[in-house]
Formats: C-alpha cells, structure tokens, sequence
C-alpha cells in the first residue's frame, strides 16, 4: 500500500510541475539528508561531498529562480482582452464569429 502512495504522490507532483521539477526535489532531499547527518549526527562524508552539496542546493535556488521569473513573464503577456485564458479558435477565426467563449452555442 506504501508503494501505491508514493506513486501516485509521484504522479501529482509531476503533473502539478514538471519531470525536471520533480528530478530537483529529490536532489534537494538528498542534499538535506547529507548536510543533515553531518550537522546533527557528526558524521563526516568528506569535504567535497559537503562542498558539492552546498553547490547543488545553489543551483537548485537559480533553478527555481529562473522558473519563477519565466512564469511570471508568461502570466504577464497573457493579459486576455474578455478575462478568459482561453484562445479563440481558428473556425471561428475563419468564419469571421466574434464571441467570447462562454456563450451558449449548439453545434
């Protein structure tokens, strides 16, 4: 029953992000687990391996960074002219129809 949960856990992270997101959290985990037992049980995984940690969760922070700001920009430039973030069709773009899409056409 565990594995069902982690999986389907699995399966709304990557939906609600992206593949890529989902490959940095656990990155991330794995780097607080590391830092973690060095700073709270003293154990000693070496310099570089702390070095490397500390690299990681920086890039991780520029990654997340760069997201953030590529989604802001996005939300930004779709500024719908009626409020809905819906694009207009291309038939009814041919047919010269001007609505807005929440109408109550039949078909």
């Amino acid at each position: 029953m565990s594995d069902t949960s982690l999986t389907t856990g699995v399966c709304f992270s990557v939906k609600a992000t992206s593949a890529i997101s989902h490959v940095v959290l656990g990155q991330f985990k794995t780097c607080v687990i590391l830092l973690g037992n060095y700073y709270l049980f003293g154990s000693n995984p070496g310099t570089t391996s702390i070095c490397g940690a500390f690299v990681a969760i920086a890039g991780m922070t520029f990654y997340t960074y760069l997201n953030l700001y590529n989604k802001k920009q996005q939300s930004g430039k779709a500024s719908p002219r009626n409020g809905s973030s819906l694009p207009k069709s291309k038939l009814s773009k041919e047919n010269g129809e001007n609505h807005d899409g929440h109408g109550t056409e039949s078909v």
